[in-house]
């Protein structure tokens, strides 16, 4: 857990950063269909970091260091429905906060403060009421707020204590036991859905949550899969794309890939190699001063050597590389900042990712990095490459003329049904060798096969 004083302090600083009051809104309670029916519940991570409070419907008011917290005041009726009325004082207390009003009394407490400064958050209703305050649109993720108050946000969360990261390296282990259960039950026969509900159990038993909804698929190539439809056959490549979530907001990402069978293939052992030789070689890159997208730029190096070895490409790699050819199998950045949010930050766009003398690329795959920072001592950040062959790029007509003189593309009908594999762990990046939060989870080959099905 964060400590209390941990929030104390980074109000404080967050104070003396902005130099103006400072209203920040927490979401609220969202119905799933009736009122009395809630979705889960999870706070705006902004207001998580600066408070630890997982109250729906909070919202925080920071004038000249002093914090005041606004609760909503529990119902009548509460205790009959949810056990012992708590009051909003030991609902503040909780958290540290000794200064605690109705929320009702925000909009009249907050008109009388000029120069506030706030932000959007993702419960719309929320973002509707802070607008009103403020007198000012505002929309989660487009224009989001107070331009000081975003920047000391980012400067702020975007690297890490070593609190922070013990918070993920703890939660880390729970992710490694989520995917050794996830192996374990992987054979012929069985279901995407037995091995989605293997992998989310280890992590309800452990009282956190899942950090995004879980992509557990024999369809790998499929990016973003988060349908579990599929019966397990043999010869299928399964993929797993997931990670818990801390009870204090901190996220595990992790993606693993195995067999359904127990064994590779020829071709699949191949890819899969390169996959972890392209990870092995980009994690070791992941240290203060060096810039990410040479991360990204040693994946697509690795990836593009096996396209040239396997006779998928038909010029040299850095020929390719320079024009982004191995993308028509690695069509992704090669990861993404994250701590408080799975993308950390990515609410407020590239600002937080890309320095401002830096922008995306219009390349085919590469435009699709979303972090181009040189790294600092205390990041921590994704490195996933992957080899995925998806019928809609490879037979893209546009792709095909651009890509004509360098791809085989009769070579690559060949690899049609493979599949997808990709390797992704969270790595803190540090002054010396990168520090692997989830490298204990098994990826390499023997290592791997040794927990299917078992």
């Amino acid at each position: 857990m964060i400590a209390l004083t941990t929030y104390a302090q980074r109000r404080t600083e967050l104070s003396q950063r902005v130099g103006r009051p400072i209203l920040l809104m927490g979401n609220g309670q969202r119905s799933r269909n009736l009122p009395m029916s809630p979705l889960p519940f999870r706070q705006d991570s902004s207001f998580l970091y600066f408070t630890g409070c997982t109250r729906p419907g909070a919202a925080l008011l920071l004038v000249d260091g002093e914090s005041t917290l606004y609760l909503p005041p529990p119902a009548d009726d509460d205790a009959l429905w949810h056990g012992h009325a708590e009051t909003l004082e030991d609902m503040a207390a909780e958290v540290g906060i000794h200064r605690v009003a109705d929320q009702r009394q925000l909009e009249s407490d907050a008109a009388r403060l000029s120069g506030l400064a706030t932000i959007a958050v993702p419960d719309l209703a929320q973002t509707q009421r802070v607008s009103r305050i403020i007198g000012q649109e505002l929309i989660f993720g487009g224009p989001n707020g107070d331009d000081a108050l975003i920047e000391a946000i980012i400067q702020m969360r975007r690297t890490l204590t070593d609190e922070e990261i013990n918070e993920m390296r703890a939660t880390a282990q729970v992710t490694e036991a989520a995917h050794r259960a996830a192996m374990a039950a992987t054979r012929p026969g069985g279901h995407e859905r037995d091995v989605a509900a293997a992998f989310e159990s280890v992590v309800a038993r452990a009282g956190l949550t899942t950090a995004y909804p879980s992509i557990v698929t024999v369809r790998g190539e499929v990016l973003h899969n988060f349908h579990h439809t599929n019966p397990l056959l043999e010869g299928q490549l399964m993929l797993l794309d997931g990670g818990a979530e801390a009870a204090s907001g901190y996220a595990t990402d992790v993606t693993r890939t195995w067999p359904v069978s127990g064994a590779f293939s020829g071709r699949q052992e191949a890819a899969y190699s390169a996959v972890l030789e392209a990870q092995r070689q980009s994690i070791d890159l992941c240290r203060a001063g060096v810039r990410y997208r040479e991360v990204h730029t040693r994946s697509s190096q690795v990836i593009g050597q096996f396209m040239r070895d396997e006779g998928l490409l038909t010029c040299s790699v850095d020929a390719a590389v320079e024009t982004g050819a191995p993308a028509l199998f690695f069509p992704h950045g090669v990861g993404h900042l994250i701590g408080l949010d799975v993308h950390d930050l990515e609410n407020f766009g590239d600002r937080a990712a890309y320095p401002a003398d830096r922008t995306r690329s219009a390349q085919f795959g590469t435009g699709y990095l979303r972090l181009d920072l040189d790294l600092e001592a205390g990041m921590v950040v994704t490195v996933e490459p992957g080899f995925y062959v998806v019928p809609a790029i490879l037979e893209d007509p546009v792709l095909r003329e651009r890509f004509k003189d360098q791809v085989d593309f009769s070579a690559a009908a060949t690899w049609d049904g493979f599949g997808g594999i990709r390797i992704e762990d969270d790595v803190a990046v540090t002054h010396d060798a990168p520090d692997v939060l989830t490298g204990s989870i098994p990826k390499e080959i023997g290592d791997l096969l040794s927990c299917i099905g078992r």
